[in-house]
């Protein structure tokens, strides 16, 4: 049976939508789509095409916005009622998202004032591209993807047996020396031609940078020794949904991930709590190319 990530996701924007304002628990609220916190975040993002925090911003603003409109309040009064330490911090949050001041919403004596001012912002300009260019502010839809750049596929993968040394810091940075740890002592090993593996063990929607983990791995024979800080662990056998792409740059990473959870949301696959992962076939540091595969965990 399919399961209607969409349908699942719905109680949290309900939710979210009545109590974007205050303090939020994360962990509760993702057991109001029946998911632990880590898939929770991802699938959110897959279903919505943003992030908790970038929905909770972007309601936040919006009635920040109608609130300077319709009443004759302070640009510091409606700071505080949404959360923003002071009237400079609102209005930094207002450039970067509207690309106008609160002052100039709040000047404006009319809808159809308002509306034009809207219109040729920076979110004018935004709404415009998505089809939205004529309302006050943007309505929430589901994702729709019609079509991949990449074509899924699941599969079962055999357990295998893992030499690894651990990054542990934002995703995508400091990986080299790893890297370059984990080859020298595989080729010293005789053991070169294993498989690349990144396993990526956190969610940086839930936890701070600096405390991602990364496992750089490579796969050995069993009862290989391991020694000079390389450990050894095991990648669970069992269900992947994966896509093949090739990487023409860092900013490229991010962009399969969302691919690829958008294509499971989309098949209605259940999510599983084994981590997910990178499987390198190819790549070059120096011009950032590569062919990569990438897994997230489900239920076959």
């Amino acid at each position: 049976m399919k399961t209607n990530y969409k349908r699942k996701v719905l109680p949290v924007i309900r939710y979210l939508e009545k109590n974007y304002n205050q303090p939020l628990n994360l962990s509760d609220v993702a057991a109001l789509a029946h998911l632990s916190p880590y898939h929770f975040h991802r699938i959110f993002k897959a279903v919505t095409n943003e992030t908790v925090a970038d929905y909770i911003r972007r309601l936040k603003l919006t009635n920040a916005a109608q609130m300077l409109f319709h009443n004759d309040y302070s640009v510091t009064y409606v700071a505080l009622e949404y959360g923003f330490s002071s009237s400079q911090s609102l209005a930094k949050a207002f450039k970067s998202y509207f690309g106008l001041t609160p002052t100039e919403i709040k000047n404006c004596q009319t809808f159809n004032e308002l509306s034009l001012l809207l219109r040729n912002s920076k979110i004018g300009h935004t709404l415009s591209k998505e089809g939205h260019a004529a309302e006050g502010e943007r309505s929430y839809s589901f994702t729709c993807h019609q079509q991949w750049s990449e074509v899924m596929k699941t599969e079962v993968i055999n357990e295998r047996l893992l030499a690894y040394t651990r990054v542990t810091g934002t995703y995508g940075e400091g990986y080299e020396t790893a890297i370059a740890k984990v080859c020298q002592w595989a080729g010293a090993k005789g053991l070169s031609d294993g498989e690349i593996i990144f396993i990526y063990h956190d969610n940086p929607e839930l936890t701070p940078s600096a405390k991602c983990r990364t496992d750089i791995c490579i796969s050995v024979p069993q009862g290989t020794e391991v020694s000079n800080g390389i450990e050894l662990k095991i990648l669970p056998a069992g269900g992947y949904a994966s896509i093949r792409s090739e990487i023409r740059g860092k900013s490229d990473f991010g962009q399969y991930w969302d691919e690829l959870l958008g294509q499971v949301v989309e098949s209605g696959l259940d999510v599983d709590e084994r981590p997910c992962f990178e499987l390198y076939h190819s790549y070059n540091p120096e011009t950032e190319v590569g062919d990569v595969s990438f897994y997230t965990a489900v239920k076959v």
